[in-house]
């Protein structure tokens, strides 16, 4: 089928994709890395019984559903119209490639809504075991979505043999599938420790 395309002159489409994407990916990155770092603080504001780490976890725990819940979604949504005006093609080619992984993503995703809602909703409501339950749900529905979005973007770099087998397990655990999912990983840590620091001093 042939899609009509959006043609942008100047700077091209790539650059606005860019622009978008780069965005997002700083917050959703921000977003796993720093769920790991609000559910360690409130751990160590338990074990050393201080109302102030405490407060601290609680008043960032707001500004980090702000930013990775609005902000996040949005650029989200608008990485996927880019996509979609710009090239449908190869939109339509990765939706049916993968659509068993963007269902599982999307479940993981909502998972994360729903768990973070929850954790800043039940601050000082909650006992403090299954608050912190709650926040390491949150993470692990953080990094799952991590990693199998990261198996859809690597592909796109490196599809291996898939070209050959067009087999889904081959698509997604491409070659580049591990090496980007630990680079993601520790940069997402990154992100929340330089966050920290930053807010913290």
């Amino acid at each position: 089928m042939n899609y009509p395309v959006w043609e942008i002159e100047f700077l091209g489409g790539g650059f606005l994709i860019a622009v978008i994407a780069i965005i997002h990916v700083y917050i959703a990155q921000f977003a796993v890395g720093g769920g790991l770092f609000l559910v360690l603080t409130e751990y160590l504001a338990y074990r050393r019984n201080d109302p102030g780490i405490l407060e601290f976890v609680r008043k960032h725990t707001k500004f980090f559903l702000l930013l990775t819940m609005v902000a996040g979604a949005l650029t989200g949504v608008g990485i996927w119209f880019t996509i979609s005006v710009l090239n449908p093609s190869a939109t339509s080619v990765l939706i049916h490639t993968f659509v068993f992984a963007w269902g599982t993503e999307w479940t993981f995703f909502v998972i994360e809504i729903v768990s973070l809602f929850i954790y800043y909703y039940t601050f000082n409501r909650l006992a403090k075991r299954d608050h912190l339950i709650i926040g390491w749900i949150y993470f692990g529905a953080a990094w799952m979505s991590l990693f199998v979005i990261n198996g859809i973007i690597d592909f796109m770099l490196t599809p291996g043999a898939w070209i050959e087998n067009n087999n889904f397990w081959s698509g997604l655990f491409n070659p580049t599938f591990w090496p980007a999912l630990f680079f993601r990983t520790f940069f997402a840590i990154i992100i929340a420790g330089l966050f920290g620091f930053m807010t913290s001093s």
